[in-house]
C-alpha cells in the first residue's frame, strides 16, 4: 500500500527471524543516541529503549538507515503554489517544522493595522487591523475563522519557502550541477552503503565460523581433559583390582587349621575382597577378563572353605561325643558344653564372612551341613537327658494315685476291688488319724498334727527326684541355657542377625570407608531381596526336634499319672514368662497352650467322675468319696505349685477348682435328695438330707479351715460354712420336736398369743391355763427326761456316730459338733421357757402358788448344763470324745438328785 513499516524481530535459532511488534514509519517521533551500544526510540509518544550486543558500528548502521528511510519518504513534499514572487529565506530545510503559536504571533504582527478581506472566509466578512476587533462575532464562530486563517497562512508559508527555494534554484545555473553531483554523490553513497551491508553480512557469517571453532576447541580441550581423567581412573582401578600373586597362591595352598594359616588368608582374602567390592557394580569392558577370573579363584576358595569345615564338622562332634579326656564327659542328668569346639570353629568367622559377601550359594551349603550336623549332635544330647531324668523319676504312689476323683488301674486297687466303696483310699488327712497310746487316749500322728502334705510326708527318704515336675524343671534349666548359647554361636560364627546389627568382612578388617560402605550396602540390598536367614529359622532347622522331644516326655509322663500336669504347667509358664530368649519362649508357650487344653479334659474327666459317683453310691452315709478325695486332690495340686506359681498358671488352676468344686456343692445336693426321698417318712427325709449335708460340709471346713489353707479356695469354704450352718440349725429343730413336741408346740403358741394380748391375760385363755401349763411340765420329769435324752443321744449318735462313719478321720468332732449345738438349743429353750412362765403366770397371783420349777425341772436344767460344761472342759483339753458312758453317768446323778 506504499506504507513505511517499523518491525521489532527476533532471530531464531534456526536462522530465521520472528516479527513481535510492528509500527509505521510515521510514528517515528524522536532518535536519541545516549551510549555506544544504546539507543532510544519515541514513537507515538512512548519512549523505548534498547540495548544492544553488537558492536557499535553496527548499531551506528542501523540508526542511519532508519533516519535515511524516514527523511526519504516521511518528509512533507512542498505544495506547488501559484507563480510568486520570489522570496529570499533562511532556511530551505524541508523537515523543519514551525511551532504553531509562533507563527500565529508573526502573522498577527505582520498583519496589525492593516486590512484584509476575502471571499471565502466567513461568508465574505472582514478581519480588521485592529486587535481588539470582533472577526465575525462570536466566541465559537471566531474561534474556527482564526483556526482556518492559520491553516491557510501555513499553507501559504510552504509555498512561499518552496517558491524561494525555486527561484534560487532558476536564478543561478550552478545550482543545477551542484544538484546533479550531490545526487551523483548521494548515489555513490548508496553503492557504498549497499557494499558495506554486503561486507558487514559476510563479517558477520565469518565471526559465526569463528565462534563454532572456538566451540569446538573449547570441545576438544574438555574430552582431552576426561580422556585423561578417565585413564587415570582406569590406572587407579588396574591397580585396586590387581592381586599379588603370593596372595593368589595363598588362597589356594594356605593351610586352613593353624591359626598362622587362617590369618594369612585373611590378609589374602582382603586383596580379592577389594578388587571385587571395586567393581562390583560396575560393567568396564577393560577389567570384565580379569574381575571374572577373580570371581572364580573366590568361588574356588570358598568351596575349599565348605569341604574343610564339613570335615570339621564331624569330628568336632565326635570329639564331644566321644572325648578323649574323660574329665571332659558330662555327668549325668547334664547336657556337655560345647567350649572347645566352638572355640575352634570360631576362628573361621571372618573367613565365614568372606564366603557370605562374595559366594552366597555356597555360604548357604555350609549353613545347612552345620544345621544338619549340629541338629543330630543336640537331638542326641538331649534325648539322653530327657530319658535319664524320666529314669531317676520314682514311681508314684498308691495314695498318689488315689488323689484323683477318676479310678485308676492299680495292682492295691485291684485286690481291694471287693471292699466296700468309700474304703478303698483314705481321706487325705486319714494319715494324720487318732490312734490309741498305751493310756488309751486318741492322739493325731506327726503328719496330721504338723500340717504336712502328703507329697512330703511319702518321700521325705526317698533319694529319687520326687515329682516330675521337677525333674522337668532339672530338664528346662539345662536345655534353656544350651539353646541360648547356641544361639549366640550360631549368630558369631555364621552372621545370623539383623542387617542393623551384622557385620561385613570390611568391618571385620577395618578395611577403608569406602569400602565399609560399599559391603554395607550391598548386603542391605541382599536382605532387601531375602537372600539372607534369620536367627529364627536357624533355631528351627537346628533344634526343629525340641517340640516332639517335649511332647513325648511330657505325654509319658501323664500317661502314668495325669496329675503331674499340673506341676509341669507351672514349670512352662515361669520358664515360659521369663523370657531371655524368644525360641526357647515360643517352644515353652506351646507346649503350655497344649498342656491348658489337656488339663480342661482332664478336669471335665474328673467331674463326669464326679457325676457318676452319684448315680453309682448305694449307701449315702458319712463323707462321701468325692469329697474325701477333694482335699487330696486339692494336696497333690498345691504340692506341684512349689508355694510360687506364675500368675498364668494360678489363673488355670484356681479356675479347674472353681468347675470341681461346683461339682461337688451340685452332686452333694442331688445325693441328699435322692436319699431323702427314698426312705418313704417326710420326718426321716428332712433328717437324711440335712445329716448328709452336715457331714459333708463338716468334714470340708475341717480340712481346708485348720490344715489345708488354699487361698483360691476360700469361696468355697465360705459357701460350705453357711450350708453347714443353715442344715445344722434345720437338723436341731427337727431332732429336738420329737422328746419335746408337746412343750415346743405349746411355749410356741403361747409366744405367738403374746403378741395380740397382754401377759396378765394369757392365763385366762382356755387353752393356756395353769392347768395346762402344769400338765405340760408335768412331763419333765427326771425320768423322763433321762429317757428322752438318752433316746436324742442314740439319734445323733446313729446319724454321725463311728459306726456310720468311721471311715472319716474327723466323725468324733461330727458327733460333739452337733451334740453341743443341741445342748445349747435346749439350754436356750428352757431359759426361755422359764422366762414365759415368769412373765404370764406369775407365783402368788390371787394368792395361790404353783410350783412350776421344782426338783423335776431343775434336774433337767442341771443334765443339760453339766453335759455342756463336760463338752467344753472335753474341746479345752483336746479329748472329743463325748460317749454314751459319760451321759449315762450324767442320767444317774440327774435321777438320784431328784
Amino acid at each position: 500500500d506504499g506504507s513505511c513499516k517499523i518491525h521489532k524481530a527476533k532471530q531464531n535459532p534456526n536462522g530465521s527471524f520472528s516479527i513481535g511488534k510492528t509500527w509505521d514509519l510515521h510514528d517515528l517521533q524522536r532518535v536519541q543516541v545516549g551510549k555506544p551500544i544504546e539507543f532510544t526510540l519515541v514513537i507515538n509518544h512512548k519512549t523505548y529503549r534498547y540495548d544492544t550486543e553488537l558492536p557499535s558500528s553496527q548499531q551506528a548502521q542501523f540508526l542511519v538507515t532508519l533516519v535515511r528511510c524516514w527523511r526519504k519518504y516521511m518528509a512533507a513534499s512542498p505544495v506547488t503554489p501559484p507563480p510568486p514572487a520570489p522570496t529570499t529565506t533562511t532556511n530551505g530545510s524541508a523537515d523543519e517544522v514551525l511551532d504553531n503559536e509562533t507563527i500565529l504571533a508573526n502573522v498577527e504582527e505582520m498583519l496589525e493595522g492593516f486590512e484584509w478581506r476575502g471571499g471565502d472566509i466567513g461568508g465574505g466578512g472582514a478581519l480588521m487591523g485592529s486587535r481588539g476587533g470582533n472577526a465575525g462575532g462570536g466566541g465559537r464562530k471566531g474561534r474556527s475563522k482564526a483556526d482556518e486563517m492559520e491553516r491557510r497562512l501555513i499553507s501559504e508559508l510552504k509555498a512561499l519557502e518552496a517558491a524561494s527555494i525555486h527561484a534560487i534554484m532558476e536564478s543561478d545555473d550552478r545550482v543545477v550541477g551542484v544538484v546533479k553531483q550531490v545526487d551523483d554523490a548521494l548515489a555513490e553513497l548508496d553503492k557504498m552503503d549497499l557494499m558495506i551491508g554486503l561486507y558487514k553480512t559476510q563479517l558477520n557469517l565469518m565471526n559465526d565460523d569463528i565462534a563454532h571453532i572456538e566451540s569446538q576447541n573449547r570441545g576438544l580441550q574438555v574430552q582431552t581433559s576426561n580422556q585423561r581423567a578417565l585413564l587415570d581412573e582406569i590406572d587407579k582401578l588396574m591397580s585396586t583390582i590387581h592381586i599379588p600373586d603370593g596372595d593368589m597362591t595363598a588362597l589356594t595352598q594356605e593351610s586352613l587349621e593353624s591359626q598362622q594359616g587362617i590369618e594369612r588368608l585373611e590378609r589374602a582374602a582382603v586383596s580379592l575382597y577389594k578388587a571385587l567390592l571395586s567393581t562390583r557394580d560396575t560393567d568396564m569392558a577393560a577389567a570384565s577378563e580379569r574381575i571374572g577370573e577373580y570371581h572364580t579363584k573366590a568361588s574356588q576358595f570358598a568351596k575349599r572353605v565348605f569341604d574343610f569345615l564339613t570335615v570339621m564338622f564331624k569330628f568336632q562332634i565326635d570329639q564331644v561325643v566321644n572325648p578323649k579326656n574323660p574329665a571332659d564327659k558330662a555327668q549325668k542328668g547334664t547336657l556337655p558344653r560345647h567350649d572347645k569346639m566352638e572355640d575352634f570353629l570360631g576362628r573361621y568367622c571372618g573367613l565365614m564372612l568372606f564366603v557370605k559377601e562374595t559366594d552366597q550359594a555356597r555360604y548357604q551349603q555350609i549353613c545347612s551341613a552345620y544345621f544338619s550336623a549340629m541338629s543330630e549332635l543336640h537331638r542326641q544330647e538331649i534325648r539322653d537327658l530327657m530319658a535319664y531324668l524320666r529314669g531317676q523319676v520314682r514311681k508314684a504312689t498308691e495314695e498318689e494315685l488315689e488323689a484323683s476323683f477318676v479310678p485308676r488301674e492299680s495292682p492295691t486297687i485291684r485286690q481291694q476291688s471287693m471292699r466296700r466303696v468309700g474304703t478303698i483310699a483314705r481321706a487325705p488327712l486319714e494319715v494324720g488319724r487318732k490312734e490309741k497310746d498305751k493310756d488309751g487316749k486318741y492322739h493325731g500322728s506327726e503328719v496330721g498334727r504338723h500340717g504336712c502334705s502328703l507329697d512330703t510326708a511319702l518321700v521325705a527318704s526317698d533319694d529319687y527326684i520326687p515329682r516330675r515336675g521337677q525333674a522337668f524343671s532339672r530338664a528346662i534349666q539345662e536345655v534353656a541355657p544350651h539353646l541360648v548359647r547356641e544361639q549366640g554361636f550360631i549368630s558369631d560364627f555364621l552372621n545370623i542377625t539383623s542387617v542393623d546389627t551384622s557385620i561385613t568382612f570390611a568391618d571385620y578388617m577395618m578395611l577403608e570407608t569406602f569400602f565399609r560402605r560399599s559391603a554395607s550396602a550391598h548386603l542391605a540390598q541382599q536382605a532387601q531381596q531375602g537372600k539372607l536367614r534369620d536367627i529364627k529359622t536357624a533355631m528351627e532347622l537346628v533344634f526343629g526336634f525340641l517340640d516332639g522331644e517335649l511332647k513325648s516326655w511330657i505325654d509319658d509322663v501323664l500317661q502314668k499319672d495325669p496329675m503331674q500336669i499340673v506341676g509341669i504347667l507351672s514349670v512352662l509358664d515361669a520358664n515360659a514368662s521369663r523370657g531371655g530368649n524368644d525360641f526357647v519362649a515360643r517352644t515353652l508357650q506351646k507346649q503350655y497352650q497344649r498342656l491348658v487344653v489337656l488339663l480342661e479334659r482332664s478336669t471335665k474327666e474328673q467331674i463326669r467322675s464326679i457325676e457318676h459317683t452319684k448315680l453309682t453310691l448305694k449307701k449315702r452315709k458319712g463323707v462321701v468319696p468325692f469329697v474325701r478325695v477333694f482335699p487330696l486332690y486339692v494336696a497333690r495340686v498345691e504340692s506341684q505349685l512349689d508355694g510360687s506359681p506364675g500368675p498364668n498358671v494360678r489363673k488355670v488352676i484356681d479356675a479347674q477348682y472353681d468347675r470341681v468344686t461346683a461339682a461337688i456343692f451340685d452332686c452333694l445336693q442331688q445325693m441328699a435328695k435322692m436319699d431323702g426321698e427314698g426312705q418313704g417318712n417326710e420326718g426321716k427325709d428332712q433328717l437324711n438330707y440335712h445329716v448328709i449335708l452336715i457331714e459333708n460340709m463338716h468334714h470340708i471346713i475341717a480340712v481346708f479351715t485348720h490344715k489345708q489353707r488354699v487361698p483360691a479356695l476360700s469361696p468355697f469354704v465360705a459357701q460350705a460354712r453357711e450350708r453347714y450352718d443353715q442344715n445344722l440349725a434345720a437338723y436341731i429343730r427337727l431332732v429336738l420336736r420329737r422328746p419335746l413336741a408337746r412343750p415346743l408346740d405349746y411355749f410356741a403358741g403361747l409366744e405367738q398369743l403374746l403378741r395380740t394380748m397382754p401377759p396378765t391375760e394369757v392365763s385366762l385363755h382356755s387353752a393356756y391355763t395353769r392347768s395346762a401349763l402344769r400338765r405340760v411340765t408335768s412331763e419333765l420329769r427326771a425320768k423322763d427326761l433321762r429317757k428322752a435324752i438318752d433316746a436324742l443321744y442314740k439319734r445323733v449318735d446313729k446319724h454321725f456316730g463311728g459306726e456310720v462313719s468311721n471311715q472319716a478321720a474327723d466323725h468324733t468332732d461330727v458327733l460333739k459338733t452337733v451334740w453341743k449345738a443341741c445342748e445349747e438349743e435346749m439350754v436356750r429353750l428352757v431359759t426361755a421357757w422359764k422366762g414365759l412362765i415368769a412373765k404370764c403366770y406369775p407365783v402368788g397371783q390371787e394368792g395361790i402358788s404353783y410350783e412350776f420349777f421344782g426338783p423335776e425341772t431343775y434336774a433337767f436344767r442341771e443334765i443339760l448344763t453339766r453335759s455342756l460344761a463336760l463338752s467344753n472342759q472335753d474341746e479345752k483339753s483336746g479329748n472329743i470324745e463325748v460317749g454314751k458312758q459319760d451321759l449315762h453317768t450324767l442320767f444317774s446323778n440327774a435321777q438320784n438328785y431328784s
